[in-house]
């Protein structure tokens, strides 16, 4: 059934090439759906290939649910959060200096609400384990 589900995203992203062909949207609009075609397109595609690749290729499922290679990407995960909020709040001071101060409140509330989504993607995971 969830499979199912992922080939839904092809449809969702042929309609969104094929609103951008047709339509007379400003530029700006059809950059932003091209950006959305993208991300449903290849979100899909991952999805697909994941699971058919974690049925037919034994070598690949194997490295996928090793203990190891998981930890190591837990590991990972938690280093390249770090770094990306270090590089957010860095981002949020050349604004300021510049006195962008739009561009740094944006930023600067993304800080502020990634912890929470740390804490909800952690609580969700943990009922499912």
């Amino acid at each position: 059934m969830k499979e199912k589900f992922w080939y839904f995203g092809y449809v969702v992203a042929l309609l969104l090439i094929l609103l951008i062909a047709f339509t007379d949207f400003p530029p700006g609009a059809d950059m932003a759906l091209a950006i959305l075609f993208t991300c449903v397109f290849s979100i899909t595609h991952t999805q697909l290939l994941h699971r058919r690749m974690l049925h037919t290729d034994s070598s690949y499922r194997i490295n996928v649910l090793d203990e190891r290679n998981i930890a190591i990407k837990e590991k990972a995960g938690n280093i390249t959060n770090m770094i990306t909020l270090m590089l957010l709040g860095i981002a949020m001071l050349i604004f300021i200096t510049l006195n962008y101060m739009v561009s740094a409140i944006i930023v600067g509330v993304i800080i502020l609400i990634q912890p929470l989504v740390l804490i909800i993607a952690s609580s969700i995971i943990e009922k499912k384990i």
